[in-house]
């Protein structure tokens, strides 16, 4: 069974018809034999390879077995079934060739028998023999011609040929008369000769030789063009050859020649012999001067519906029904593709400086585009992967396609657009993927390519702005919503990541509010990721956002079971704005990703916890709140139905308001946040939560004004009382302090645990209380296991306690305290209780 069924049947649909109860896993197909009775799920079958078995009738073999199986039929009607299948036609027996003669056609042509017999054309076994003879009359070459019945090709060189233009032996009367016709084929000359015009003829339209143009030496040359593409071939590469020729090898003059109302010459003497001379004197003194420069960089319109319009190369075809490689001896045209693959463009990646091509291939009446590595295009033994995609490549076909694609750009690589392509969203210079793009190319892998395609604009900005425009009296929301349109300001003010977390009791609208958020760019469903990730899959996601928000749904599906750490070190990765340097398979290091992003996540729980890291906290805002009034509110933005224009337009209003106009606006905010939570307020925020809610308030204010149409300066007022309401919400410069965390988690790990700290308390004995010093005193084993256990360091939490106040010490290094327990003597660490504790700290030894 042919191995290119393979690439034109679906064999999931194929199997599909006979077998009952199906389901697929991976490449396997299975459900009930069609072959047999069957009440099991016994039968298999390769969805790639179309292989099949049965484990209940022992059947098994290839689809052309299972039909001959299941219809009782041949093997060759089998395979005319799966012909059919494949849309590859029957071919039809081989007919006859009927016997040509020089009379056949001498009588198509309209010519005198006589005048063709002296030319030298002569009648073979079926056909008749054209010579083809040099200056001195030797025959050089001979070109069979057949008739038009039967199959075959009409014109076929003879063993031993060397292609050469048609003619040469009447040089001497060309050189005499200046001036010469270069027309396609040989009817075309037999008929300007009986006329008496000069021409020498080209055996094909895209065989004309650079050497040939030796021949024309101080002519003036006449080229005519037939009316059909493979015209405008045969003008090109003459033009090309003439173009490549030394300036003292080429004709005197070039003309161009057409004809209106005919074909040819051989068709215009065929209608009208008898006006033929006046016909084609007219047609001469018309011609106008050919610009072989302009001509030879000509693409013909070989597939009008292709996105680009290339020069056929030589040796070559490329048409609607695939690619065809030219015999050199015969002539005769070989397929080698059944369907056309062009080269559209040159690549060049910003981000690794890679050279990538893109290539179009039509297939199932529509042109699919791909960007392939050079590396992979142009090596037989890569450029099967393409395969996959749809392209009909094989091990057979593989090293002619490659030639093909090689020659193709070579002939065309002077007109090939080269452009740059990324594969990263956001800032690119000036230009922002995928909002404000005016000539990068997006290049994704195939696995990426559904969150590109999440970035779309659907229904109208008006609908948008009535769905959401209530909801922003909301502080929480309005926030949210802000923070999706800040974080491509984060690269132009320099400004760090950070993450916006939202948290609180079920059914209080975080998903929806996220949904809202993402809206902003396109479709939120398409856009929203989960916690429910690895690192890796969040990593190369952030990567490929870049400077896009990141949405992260529902924290607590990875809540419980020792998945605090993980959720710390994603949310660290996250804001560090790299990924992890990795290497590479071949050797050397995989290319890092790289991304300034606010990632906005929801969860029912908060993301930081006592043990969580002091730099965690300053990463993190988390606002405990509900975003929408009611239930039904937030259903509503579930639906959104228009979503997508509102992210462009704000890119497009950052543009032209400029960075010096953002740092202005970024600043004022900054500044009075700095004043208030500095002197105005009991409150002490830290300073990179400040600057985060300030960038968001910049963006809230600006969205007001471009987006919503309002008054700059209540713009301003309004994002100024939304970010008096968020700093309430989020944790303070104590609440952050990983010290002060680790000082409450003991304390209340002293007050549950009072009884092992007693003289007849149960091993293990923890420690003592001393009253007169309103000191706990610990063993510093069970305080480091505890402190290890809740994710603290030991050794950093002692030494903030000590400078913090929280310690006595009466040791001279270190920051024990030695007493008697039990008569005997021991080092603790001696914890003061809350209303003793001060910052002033101790001096060692007190």
């Amino acid at each position: 069974m042919p191995q290119e069924y393979d690439n034109l049947i679906n064999w999931k649909q194929f199997y599909d018809r006979y077998v009952r109860e199906v389901a697929v896993s991976g490449d396997e197909l299975k459900g009930q034999c069609p072959l047999h009775p069957d009440s099991d799920p016994s039968f298999t079958a390769n969805i790639k390879t179309g292989l099949f078995k049965c484990y209940g009738c022992d059947a098994s073999g290839n689809p052309q077995v299972f039909l001959q199986q299941y219809h009782n039929i041949s093997a060759s009607e089998a395979i005319k079934m799966l012909n059919e299948e494949a849309g590859i036609k029957e071919k039809e027996k081989k007919q006859e060739r009927r016997k040509y003669t020089v009379d056949d056609y001498a009588a198509a042509k309209k010519l005198p028998a006589d005048f063709l017999k002296e030319l030298k054309l002569s009648n073979n076994k079926t056909g008749i023999t054209i010579p083809y003879m040099d200056e001195s009359g030797a025959v050089m070459s001979t070109r069979q011609r057949y008739g038009d019945t039967g199959k075959g090709p009409r014109f076929l060189w003879t063993r031993g040929s060397k292609v050469a233009l048609y003619g040469l032996w009447k040089m001497p009367q060309i050189r005499e008369a200046g001036a010469v016709v270069l027309v396609e084929g040989e009817s075309d000359c037999h008929t300007l000769w009986f006329h008496g015009f000069q021409a020498l003829g080209v055996p094909g339209a895209t065989v004309f030789q650079p050497e040939w143009v030796s021949f024309l030496k101080g002519l003036a040359v006449y080229v005519f063009q037939e009316s059909d593409t493979g015209g405008k071939t045969f003008v090109r590469k003459i033009s090309e050859a003439l173009c490549r020729a030394p300036q003292d090898q080429r004709p005197g003059s070039a003309y161009l020649v057409k004809l209106i109302d005919h074909k040819d010459p051989s068709e215009l003497h065929c209608s009208s012999s008898e006006n033929f001379k006046s016909h084609w004197e007219q047609a001469i003194k018309n011609a106008p001067a050919l610009d072989y420069k302009e001509a030879a960089g000509t693409a013909e319109n070989v597939i009008p519906d292709a996105p680009v319009q290339l020069k056929q190369p030589p040796g070559w075809q490329f048409n609607q029904h695939g690619i065809f490689m030219n015999d050199e001896k015969t002539g005769i045209p070989t397929c080698i593709s059944r369907i056309p693959i062009i080269i559209c463009q040159r690549l060049r990646s910003l981000e690794t400086g890679q050279e990538k091509i893109e290539v179009a291939f039509r297939r199932d009446e529509a042109w699919h585009r791909l960007a392939v590595l050079r590396s992979t295009l142009f090596q037989a033994k890569s450029i099967t992967t393409l395969s996959d995609y749809g392209i009909t490549v094989t091990s057979e076909n593989a090293r002619f396609l490659v030639k093909f694609l090689a020659a193709l750009e070579a002939e065309n690589i002077d007109i090939l657009e080269r452009a740059e392509c990324v594969s990263q969203l956001g800032w690119h210079g000036k230009q922002f993927v995928p909002s404000y793009n005016t000539n990068l190319v997006i290049d994704v892998e195939p696995s990426t390519q559904k969150w590109l395609d999440g970035y779309h604009e659907e229904g109208t900005m008006d609908d948008w702005i009535n769905s959401v425009s209530g909801c922003r009296q909301n502080d929480v929301f309005r926030f949210m919503l802000a923070a999706s349109f800040a974080a491509p300001l984060l690269r132009l003010l320099n400004h760090r990541i950070f993450i916006l977390h939202n948290w609180g009791k079920t059914r209080i609208g975080k998903t929806a509010g996220l949904k809202a958020a993402l809206s902003v760019w396109g479709e939120p469903e398409s856009l929203l990721a989960n916690f429910y990730a690895t690192k890796v899959g969040l990593e190369r996601l952030a990567g490929f956002f870049r400077d896009l928000p990141l949405g992260i749904d529902e924290k607590q599906v990875v809540s419980g079971n020792g998945k605090g750490d993980f959720i710390d070190s994603l949310m660290y990765m996250i804001s560090l704005g790299s990924g992890k340097v990795r290497g590479a398979k071949q050797g050397g290091l995989q290319s890092t990703s790289y991304w300034r992003t606010i990632a906005i996540t929801t969860g029912e729980e908060p993301l930081t916890n006592y043990s969580s890291h002091s730099g965690m906290f300053s990463r993190v805002l988390e606002i405990y709140g509900a975003p929408f009034s009611s239930e039904a509110e937030a259903q509503k933005l579930h639906l959104l139905k228009s979503y997508g224009q509102a992210g462009p337009l704000f890119i497009k209003n950052v543009i032209e308001v400029g960075i010096p106009a953002l740092t202005e606006r970024f600043d004022w905010f900054l500044s009075f946040l700095e004043k208030h939570y500095r002197s105005g307020s009991e409150r002490r925020l830290l300073q990179t939560h400040l600057s985060a809610i300030a960038i968001v308030a910049t963006a809230d204010s600006f969205v007001s004004e471009w987006v919503f149409g309002k008054d700059p300066e209540a713009a301003k007022g309004r994002a100024l009382d939304m970010t008096l309401e968020i700093g309430e919400l989020i944790v303070d410069t104590n609440e952050a302090d990983s010290t002060e965390r680790a000082y409450e988690s003991i304390l209340d790990w002293i007050i549950s645990n009072k009884e092992q700290f007693k003289d007849e308390a149960r091993a293990p004995r923890y420690g003592d209380y001393r009253s007169e010093l309103n000191c706990y005193l610990i063993f510093p084993t069970i305080l480091k296991d505890y402190l290890e256990r809740q994710g603290f360091s030991y050794k950093g939490v002692i030494q903030g306690l000590y400078e913090k106040g929280h310690l006595k010490t009466n040791c001279e290094r270190g920051f024990g305290y030695m007493a008697q327990v039990d008569y005997h003597t021991a080092r603790f660490i001696a914890v003061k209780m809350e209303e003793d504790s001060g910052n002033s700290g101790n001096k060692k030894g007190s």
